[in-house]
């Protein structure tokens, strides 16, 4: 049985009431459909909001909050608004380019690809999570290791061509909402590097989505980055305007 059903369960307690006509369209969805679907509920066509960033490390902690634009896959664009010093701090991605914009120094610097699994602004996620590069639907096989009657349990194997770090990742999808509970990244070597925890799920117009999403280094037990969401529309009007290099420089 795999580590992170036998983890999550022993987490769990009491009785499960799913309604037979909730589960019953979910029933005859594929793997892959499953992820899919997960990946459209946290994407949409395109959205927007605001969030702010907690990043706890051993030594320090820092607080940034952050307006963001998302447009399909391929393009994304991150304003900091707070604190003074980093406001005005953006990172934009079209398509397999991702730059940043320092306003300290007037530059716009491009993030080479062997930078994508660096940390993002000194947090725990890395640029690649941030502006979404990779895609589980795209970029892993998917495989079913269990169910119950309220969760799936997925593991995802990368496909020969994808240019991804983890070796596999674990996941547990709701079957009522579709959105992730939980996900762990293995190493190529199979080491358990990080969890990622997505908590209070809300509603947002027809899809579930969560508010809070708790990453955890497991090799620094003290450490995390929380992502709290404080504001989300899904499939709005962006301007295409806003994913420039030139409209980058004018953002405050």
């Amino acid at each position: 049985m795999s580590i992170l059903i036998k983890d999550y369960n022993s987490n769990m307690s009491g009785k499960f009431f799913v309604t037979l006509l909730l589960i019953l369209p979910v029933f005859s969805l594929t793997p892959e459909q499953i992820i899919k679907r997960v990946e459209d509920n946290l994407r949409g066509k395109s959205s927007k909001g605001e969030m702010i960033m907690k990043v706890v490390k051993k030594d320090w902690s820092r607080e940034l909050h952050m307006k963001f634009w998302e447009k399909s896959k391929d393009l994304t664009l991150i304003l900091i608004t707070y604190p003074p010093k980093e406001r005005g701090i953006a990172t934009l991605k079209r398509g397999k380019n991702v730059w940043n914009y320092i306003p300290s120094i007037e530059r716009v610097i491009k993030i080479p690809s062997s930078m994508m699994g660096a940390s993002w602004m000194g947090s725990h996620f890395t640029n690649d999570d941030l502006v979404r590069e990779y895609s589980l639907s795209r970029d892993y096989y998917a495989e079913l290791l269990g169910e119950d009657a309220s969760n799936f349990y997925l593991a995802l194997r990368p496909k020969p061509e994808a240019a991804v770090v983890w070796g596999r990742i674990e996941i547990v999808v709701s079957k009522t909402k579709l959105v992730p509970l939980k996900e762990v990244y293995f190493s190529e070597k199979g080491e358990k590097i990080r969890q990622l925890e997505f908590r209070e799920i809300k509603r947002v117009g027809r899809r579930w989505f969560p508010f809070h999403w708790v990453l955890l280094p497991l090799k620094k037990p003290r450490e995390k980055t929380e992502l709290i969401m404080k504001k989300i529309q899904f499939d709005v009007n962006i301007p295409q305007r806003l994913f420039s290099l030139r409209y980058l420089k004018e953002m405050r």
